[in-house]
């Protein structure tokens, strides 16, 4: 289904790591009138497997990927990413304050006789398992600007 009707071929115009990235670039398109047909779209941001899976892909009909291509150009979103400091100290902070709970647990549990002390070894492990949104610069696949 393209643009002028005729079954225009999906072309990649962008591969990104952030589901939230991914889905302000799909409304950005579309509220310029361009087609976008978004994969792994339903992965949340917070787990790692969409990077496994190859990322957010957003495809546009061939017919609008000029086009398409200007308005990404348009919103800087091709230029250099640039890591966000205040968002690791956030996770730091968060991280601190979640091994600071699970060693006061089980430090209480080992004091009331109910774990062992092996347990005070996850301590550090337990930081695994916070989601976090990994961060990282898209792909772009954009058409030579015209001017």
């Amino acid at each position: 289904m393209g643009g002028d009707g005729d079954g225009d071929a999906m072309v990649t115009i962008a591969i990104v790591v952030s589901r939230v990235e991914a889905l302000v670039l799909i409304s950005v398109l579309e509220a310029e009138g361009i087609l976008v047909f978004a994969g792994a779209i339903h992965h949340a941001s917070v787990e790692v497997i969409s990077l496994g899976l190859g990322g957010h892909r957003l495809w546009v009909p061939a017919s609008q990927w000029r086009e398409a291509s200007a308005i990404l150009r348009e919103t800087g979103a091709d230029r250099d990413w640039q890591f966000s400091w205040g968002l690791q100290r956030a996770v730091l902070r968060f991280l601190a304050l979640w091994m600071g709970v699970y060693a006061a647990v089980v430090a209480w549990g080992v004091a009331a006789g109910a774990a062992s002390l092996w347990a005070m070894v996850g301590i550090p492990l337990s930081a695994l398992t916070v989601p976090v949104n990994p961060q990282g610069r898209g792909d772009f696949y954009l058409a030579r600007d015209a001017g």
